[in-house]
């Protein structure tokens, strides 16, 4: 067997791994894709490493391997696209597209594993990313404090939009934004807070997991712009200067642009 046939093999199967967490997440696929995709990926995994410890796998053994894994990756697909086409998911993709957070509310735990609504009376905390999105040599990764200030502000002004990704249906269809219930648990020292009583969206959580979600195309505010006191996080080592520095910055920046930042302790 050559080493692009192994390769091949190796990817198709990690193919399925993928579509084992993707069809696990959906709530009507779970027990199935436990039951039955996990053990074949496991086994499909075990074979291989069984058969190259052996002197590679035959022309035969190819052969067979793929027309397993094929076989398995449109049954597995054919049953995701039946998650897709239901009623149920239909129903939440013209409710996001109306913004219609009451058969949100309802309709997002029949579909996603684990989810459930959570009543959120404490404020909700986002993040937010100061980094430019270059990575080019010679041009700083970091936004300048003035340019964070005007992305702040037109945050606030316009409203926060889930990225919607560029892959596969599911990555694509239902966008979420996630939030916490406190500023620690931000990836990033600054963020926005929102009153969590007053927001006027569904807001899910699983269990175990310190991130909950809204599924909405956009959420407006009114949002406080938050500054840690302190950052913790290795990316801001790279910054040329400390990370008060530019937190001081940034306050003033805003201030000029009549928004208060708040400093938290």
């Amino acid at each position: 067997m050559s080493v692009e046939q192994l390769i091949a093999l190796e990817a198709a199967v990690a193919e399925l791994g993928t579509l084992y967490v993707v069809a696990r997440s959906f709530t009507a696929l779970r027990e199935r894709a436990e039951a039955e995709l996990l053990p074949q990926v496991l086994h499909l995994g075990q074979r291989l490493r069984a058969l190259v410890r052996h002197g590679g796998p035959t022309p035969a053994d190819i052969d067979a391997a793929s027309r397993e894994i094929l076989s398995q990756r449109a049954q597995w697909r054919a049953a995701l696209d039946g998650v897709r086409s239901a009623p149920v998911y239909e129903s939440a993709l013209r409710a996001f597209a109306a913004d219609d957070q009451t058969i949100l509310a309802e309709v997002i735990p029949k579909i996603f594993t684990d989810l459930a609504l959570r009543e959120m009376r404490s404020p909700l905390y986002f993040s937010f990313s100061a980094t430019s999105g270059r990575r080019r040599p010679g041009h700083s990764p970091f936004l300048s404090a003035g340019e964070c200030a005007d992305r702040l502000l037109a945050t606030q002004r316009d409203g926060m939009v889930p990225e919607a990704g560029d892959g596969e249906w599911w990555e694509r269809d239902l966008p979420s934004l996630e939030c916490t219930d406190a500023p620690g648990g931000l990836e990033s020292p600054i963020g926005f807070r929102l009153d969590g009583a007053t927001a006027g969206v569904a807001v899910f959580g699983a269990p175990g997991e310190p991130l909950y979600r809204i599924y909405t195309p956009r959420l407006s505010g009114p949002f406080t712009v938050i500054l840690a006191a302190d950052a913790t996080d290795e990316w801001w080592e790279a910054y040329d200067e400390s990370y008060h520095t530019f937190r001081d910055a940034l306050v003033e920046a805003l201030a000029t642009r009549g928004v208060a930042a708040e400093v938290l302790s």
